[in-house]
C-alpha cells in the first residue's frame, strides 16, 4: 500500500526553490506596499507611469493603478485601494494566499497546499481572474472615454498621430 493518500501530493512535487523565490518576491511587494506612498492623491490624478498602453493612448490598461492600490492597502485605506484599481484588493488577497502557499511548501505542509491547488483548479481561479481583468479593463476604458474625461484622448500620442494623419 502506498504511503501517499489519494488526492494528496508528495512533497517532492513542489519546488522548494520556486517557493522560496515566491515567498521572497511577494514579501518585498508587501513591504513596498507598506513603505511607499503613491504620488497621486486620487485615481484620476496625473502621475508618472511606466505603462506603455497608458503612455501611448492616455487610457489605463487593466493593470494600471495596481501599485497605487497595493500601497493604499498597505496603509489600511481600502476605499482608495478600490478607487485606484477595483480588482487591486482582490489580487492582493490572492497574492497573500500565494505567499502562504509558498510558506507551507517550505514548511513541508503539503496537505493544505494540495487542497489549495485543488480549489484553484476546480474553480478555474486563474482563468477567471484573467477574464475579470479583461472585462474590468474594457469597462473602465469605456467609462473614462464616455463619462469622465473624453477630452483627454486628444492629448495622448496616439490621438495626436491619428489627428495628424486624418486631420
Amino acid at each position: 500500500m502506498s504511503s501517499i493518500v489519494q488526492n494528496e501530493m508528495p512533497a517532492e512535487k513542489y519546488s522548494r526553490k520556486l517557493a522560496a523565490l515566491v515567498l521572497a518576491g511577494l514579501s518585498l511587494v508587501f513591504l513596498a506596499s507598506v513603505v511607499f506612498k503613491p504620488q497621486a492623491v486620487g485615481p484620476y490624478d496625473a502621475y508618472f507611469t511606466v505603462c506603455g498602453f497608458k503612455n501611448l493612448t492616455g487610457l489605463p490598461c487593466p493593470g494600471c493603478g495596481l501599485t497605487h492600490s497595493f500601497c493604499a492597502l498597505g496603509k489600511g485605506d481600502l476605499t482608495d485601494a478600490f478607487a485606484f484599481n477595483a480588482l487591486g484588493p482582490l489580487l492582493f488577497v490572492a497574492l497573500v494566499l500565494t505567499w502562504l502557499r509558498a510558506a507551507l511548501i517550505l514548511a513541508n505542509r503539503t496537505e493544505p497546499v494540495a487542497a489549495f491547488d485543488r480549489l484553484t483548479t476546480r474553480f478555474k481561479l486563474v482563468r477567471n481572474f484573467v477574464i475579470a481583468f479583461g472585462v474590468f479593463g474594457v469597462a473602465r476604458i469605456l467609462y473614462l472615454v464616455f463619462v469622465v474625461r473624453p477630452e483627454s484622448l486628444g492629448q495622448s500620442p496616439l490621438m495626436r498621430l491619428v489627428a495628424g494623419l486624418f486631420g
